[in-house]
């Protein structure tokens, strides 16, 4: 396998892994939210915060980021819209993440525990989740496209 293969590998890897993740945090971690006492609430959303850099943020933005390294050093047999599509979904979830996620963490942590805020969480995560399952089905693709037999 040369780079192009390999960097496909990594990507698979990566997406696989957020794909799972996006999930786990749309249907568990942030309904879990609306759970947690108010009287706790702070304490419990600033751990959150504390811990997930390495699981969670530097996976999610290398899965908004790793797809336009694939348009400029991707495997030169899967379809060019293939590859741009994936960047689209990657930058639009960014987009989501930086314009309405990372704001209402920023204001649980800072007002506590609030239910609109947490019902906004959720649902603005909806597009994350199908942008990331999208270029999850991308991927697939990909996958064939380069791995199949001819």
């Amino acid at each position: 396998m040369d780079f192009t293969h390999w960097l496909l590998v990594v990507w698979t890897v990566v997406i696989f892994y957020v794909l799972g993740e996006i999930w786990f945090v749309q249907i568990v971690v942030y309904p879990l939210f609306a759970r947690v006492g108010k009287d706790e609430y702070t304490t419990y959303h600033n751990f959150y915060s504390s811990r997930i850099p390495l699981p969670v943020i530097v996976p999610g933005f290398a899965s908004f980021l790793l797809p336009v390294a694939l348009v400029f050093f991707g495997p030169s047999s899967v379809p060019m819209w293939v590859y741009l599509a994936n960047v689209a979904c990657g930058l639009v979830g960014l987009f989501v993440t930086v314009a309405l996620e990372i704001p209402r963490h920023a204001r649980l942590e800072k007002g506590g525990k609030q239910e609109g805020v947490i019902r906004e969480l959720i649902l603005y995560n909806w597009p994350r989740t199908l942008l990331i399952s999208g270029s999850a089905f991308l991927t697939v693709l990909m996958l064939t496209n380069v791995f199949s037999p001819v």
